[in-house]
């Protein structure tokens, strides 16, 4: 392996590596897509330090060129980020769907609400224990 590829490869993965930790640590990126990248980044720089290890991976799993390992690897990966954000967007879409209604039906109980029923409750005063009645809460404004 020439010193240019390996510069290149252990630059990328510690760039990847220091916006993966610095997207966490501002919470931008939690959960498990956080974990994901980092551990992207930490292979990308363990592959760069030691470049034989993906020669012995590779012929370990039968691939008989190593970049054809790490083009699937990054494939599958970025197909598991995609299933990870297509459910996460479901699940907030669920959650805005019910938010939304429930502003809604806070809003009509806030311009139409609900009128005191004087049946239920016996007259407009609170009886006391021993019988007087006092007045009432006074009426919404």
């Amino acid at each position: 392996m020439n010193t240019d590829a390996y510069w290149l490869g252990l630059v990328g993965g510690l760039v990847v590596l220091f916006l993966s930790v610095e997207l966490v640590r501002r919470r931008h990126v939690r959960g498990r897509l956080a974990v994901a990248w980092i551990v992207l980044g930490l292979l990308a720089v363990g592959f760069a330090l030691f470049p034989s290890a993906l020669g012995w991976l590779s012929s370990t799993l039968r691939v008989q060129v190593p970049l054809n390992l790490v083009l699937f690897c990054g494939v599958l990966f970025l197909l598991v980020i995609s299933m990870q954000l297509a459910s996460e967007v479901g699940r907030l879409e669920a959650r805005t769907r019910r938010l939304a209604e429930e502003v809604a039906i806070l809003g009509a109980e806030r311009r139409h609400p609900p009128e005191p029923d004087p049946a239920a409750d016996g007259a407009s005063g609170v009886h006391t224990d021993d019988g007087a009645e006092t007045p009432g809460p006074p009426p919404h404004p």
